[in-house]
């Protein structure tokens, strides 16, 4: 039986952190990373384009924010998980992620704690 793959789309303006949590997601069972965007623009037309089940989305980028982009996502596709990542683990941050109705928050110092279990997780309920 073919199991469900969970499309994953990577938002970082950083190229060497997007390519390393790229090889990293792609080392993990169940999950297909579709595409890369460089800013909160990208991203959208990369979500409409590409379906991804999840987006992993910077806070801080150019052009458009993480955050401006995770509302407009979540309000075209209501349906797509975003997840801020960020530098910051300040309160203030997770707070402001909500108030965009991201999904959820996970500074970048907890990626390899928290990406894992949350993946893994959204691998489950796709399954059901």
């Amino acid at each position: 039986m073919d199991k469900k793959s969970i499309k994953i789309l990577l938002c970082d303006d950083n190229d060497n952190f997007r390519a390393l949590l790229t090889t990293y997601i792609k080392a993990m069972p169940g999950v297909t990373v579709v595409g890369e965007a460089i800013d909160g623009v990208d991203v959208i037309e990369k979500t409409e384009r590409l379906s991804p089940d999840l987006v992993l989305m910077d806070l801080s980028m150019p052009n458009q924010s993480g955050l401006d982009a995770t509302r407009t996502i979540k309000e075209k596709w209501p349906e797509t998980s975003v997840i801020i990542l960020t530098l910051y683990e300040d309160s203030v941050y997770k707070e402001l992620a909500d108030e965009f109705n991201a999904d959820g928050f996970i500074a970048k110092s907890s990626i390899k704690a928290q990406l894992p279990l949350l993946i893994e997780e959204k691998v489950k309920n796709s399954l059901n």
